[in-house]
């Protein structure tokens, strides 16, 4: 009988910590979904940034200058796979990156708020010709209209007339 009860329990133990166990894995999957797609920002001086992965043989690809906004694709413990604004995807440490501020994302995303009122006008006035651009250059004059005299065939020429 205490063979069957301790086994019983320590069944249920087993259970109980295999059911949290199995819902930990999930709640951090919704997380990282949640945080995949969002806008980060570097908060370290320098950044490594590795093109294939933190273990690849030659060391970093590249050193990110801290404010670098990078979009984060898959996050992770070690090293959060990332995105920069030319495209270019790869990995950097999680804990050099933070969450970017509003205004740091609406500044990158929107780099030409619209303009409107006397800076618009005065906006136009600067515009000037490139002189250099063929487009603006004027056509060239048109060639002479001028016919060349027909050469004569020897033995064809009929005499001339008295």
């Amino acid at each position: 009988m205490k063979l069957s009860s301790c086994l019983s329990g320590s069944v249920l133990i087993l259970l109980a910590l295999c059911e949290t166990n199995c819902s930990t894995p999930e709640s951090t999957a919704s997380a990282a979904a949640s945080n995949s797609g969002q806008y980060y920002v570097v908060s370290a001086r320098k950044a490594a940034f590795f093109r294939y992965g933190p273990q690849q043989a030659n060391g970093p690809d590249e050193k990110l200058a801290q404010g670098t906004l990078v979009t984060v694709m898959r996050p992770a413990f070690g090293y959060s796979k990332i995105q920069l604004s030319n495209g270019l995807q790869g990995y950097v440490a999680t804990q050099d990156i933070h969450a970017a501020p509003p205004e740091v994302v609406q500044a990158a995303t929107n780099p030409n708020p619209p303009v409107t009122g006397a800076a618009e006008s005065n906006r136009q006035a600067r515009f000037r010709y490139n002189t250099v651009d063929p487009r603006f250059l004027p056509p060239p004059p048109p060639l002479p209209e001028d016919q060349p005299e027909p050469t004569p065939i020897p033995g064809s020429e009929s005499p001339p007339t008295p």
